[in-house]
């Protein structure tokens, strides 16, 4: 009979707001056991384009996918890059078809992965305005049931710098985890797991945090009372957020902006369907394609001189799924059962028990400043400026996106507020 190997959880927090560090002095009574399986000398590289399509690819298949999994009318949020290094971490360990599934599902293999995640991690840009922090955990249950192999612990430290714990896996090493997943979202995510059961013998965890402002404050009067309806039709008062000069986005059946953060390196972007198009049939008809032909079309309007007055909604948004299914569609479905395979984890029958995610978002106005861009140097010569208004006051779709790479570190769909 296979034992369980653990419930993988990637936590992702969106923070656009500017908040102090909470919980940093959280004291972990778990043995960590991470300096034993220290980083080594890895060379940084760069993201291959390649691999851009193929995280691109990834990101929207993840998001389409959970869509299909959960009713209509509620918030989404996914973070893509925290669950596929989730996945490069697992991958890792894992051999025979259930390593062959998760490469056939991502498009390359986990040499590729890791070194791509490697490369792309650390140039995210972050600083004291603009900080985005991503940590890395194992948690291995410390009564001899299972022995995890040096080498994967090794690959997990080069790659993804990853701490590891040994844990009795009692009401302490909740409380543990807990406060580890506190630590590393700022305290916004305070709580994972509840209990653990007798058979769970490792966690992987992976928590994402985004915390920006906008790259130009609003001001008293841009902020404006409007109404937002929602998915059902109701309708609910809001404050609303207005800026103009933004960079126009377009796409069949769809008008979007990009808002820039503090240091123009990332951009919260907003996608508003056509009158009577369901958000979500268009969201659930992204795919890379379509995702980077919208991004790309950014070029276009600044060439052309037209911009967006756009406004956002100030609106805060919790979400959590589990993604057993949404991966087994996606192919990778040998993990989850009694034909997993992970020989280059442990010698121990083990496989995956669960897959979850949990996000947090808030928008607002002290934190996510807006950009006033002006493209006066780049206006096709003769065109007069032309800006087309882009208000998110219905159900929309939202990204943060890395500026560089068009990559989302999480996308969502916002139905109510």
């Amino acid at each position: 009979m296979k034992k369980q190997i653990t419930a993988i959880l990637c936590l992702a927090l969106a923070v656009c707001t500017v908040f102090s560090c909470v919980s940093c002095s959280v004291r972990i009574s778990a043995s960590e056991i991470s300096s034993g399986f220290s980083r080594k000398a890895t060379e940084k590289g760069t993201v291959d384009s390649e691999f851009t399509g193929i995280l691109s690819g990834f990101s929207m298949k993840l998001f389409t996918g959970c869509l299909k999994e959960q009713e209509k009318g509620r918030n989404t949020l996914v973070s893509p890059l925290s669950a596929i290094i989730c996945l490069g971490m697992i991958a890792d360990g894992a051999g025979g078809e259930t390593k062959a599934q998760i490469e056939r599902a991502l498009g390359c293999d986990t040499d590729t992965l890791s070194k791509n995640l490697f490369a792309l991690t650390e140039q995210l840009y972050t600083s004291d305005k603009c900080r985005v922090n991503i940590a890395n955990s194992l948690w291995i249950r410390n009564d001899g049931t299972v022995t995890v192999k040096d080498s994967f612990l090794q690959n997990n430290a080069d790659w993804y710098g990853a701490q590891v714990y040994r844990a009795p896996f009692d009401d302490t090493t909740v409380k543990d985890i807990n406060s580890w997943c506190e630590k590393h979202t700022d305290g916004m995510i305070k709580e994972i797991i509840r209990e653990i059961s007798s058979d769970i013998l490792m966690y992987l965890v992976n928590a994402l945090m985004f915390d920006a402002e906008w790259e130009t404050k609003y001001r008293k009067n841009d902020i404006k009372d409007r109404s937002f309806t929602d998915y059902s039709g109701k309708s609910t008062d809001v404050k609303m957020l207005f800026s103009s000069g933004e960079t126009l986005l377009t796409g069949d059946g769809v008008t979007g902006f990009m808002k820039n953060y503090h240091g123009g390196k990332y951009s919260f972007v907003g996608l508003l369907p056509d009158e009577g198009t369901d958000v979500y049939d268009f969201a659930a008809s992204l795919d890379s394609e379509k995702w980077l032909s919208i991004w790309n079309s950014r070029n276009a309007e600044k060439e052309n001189g037209t911009t967006a007055t756009a406004g956002i909604p100030e609106f805060t948004s919790e979400w959590q799924m589990k993604l057993n299914d949404v991966l087994i569609g996606m192919g990778i479905s040998d993990m989850f059962d009694g034909k997993a395979d992970f020989s280059r984890m442990s010698d121990a029958p083990l496989y995956c028990s669960s897959f979850s995610q949990k996000t947090y978002v808030k928008v607002d106005r002290n934190g996510t400043k807006a950009a006033a861009v002006t493209w006066g140097d780049r206006k096709a010569e003769g065109v007069e400026p032309i800006s087309v208004d882009v208000i998110l006051d219905r159900p929309f779709v939202y990204a943060i996106v890395d500026n560089t790479t068009g990559i989302p570190l999480f996308i969502g769909v916002t139905a109510s507020v």
